[in-house]
C-alpha cells in the first residue's frame, strides 16, 4: 500500500510538473488548448493538443 505523501509526490512529478510546464512554456503557453491525461501501459501519458493543431503527446 502506498500512503498518501508519496502518492502526492508521484502526482506532482507525473502530472502537475509537466502540466505546468506545458501550460507555462510549451504549446499552449500562446495559444491555449486541450491538455488530456491518461494512463497506456501502466504509464501516465499527457496529451496536449493547441487549437488547429495534432496531439502532442508527452509520456509520464
Amino acid at each position: 500500500k502506498m500512503g498518501a505523501r508519496p502518492m502526492a509526490r508521484i502526482i506532482q512529478d507525473k502530472v502537475k510538473k509537466p502540466l505546468a510546464e506545458q501550460v507555462l512554456f510549451g504549446a499552449l503557453s500562446e495559444k491555449g488548448g486541450v491538455i488530456t491525461v491518461d494512463v497506456e501501459d501502466d504509464e501516465i501519458v499527457i496529451e496536449t493538443q493547441t487549437s488547429g493543431a495534432e496531439p502532442m503527446t508527452e509520456p509520464g
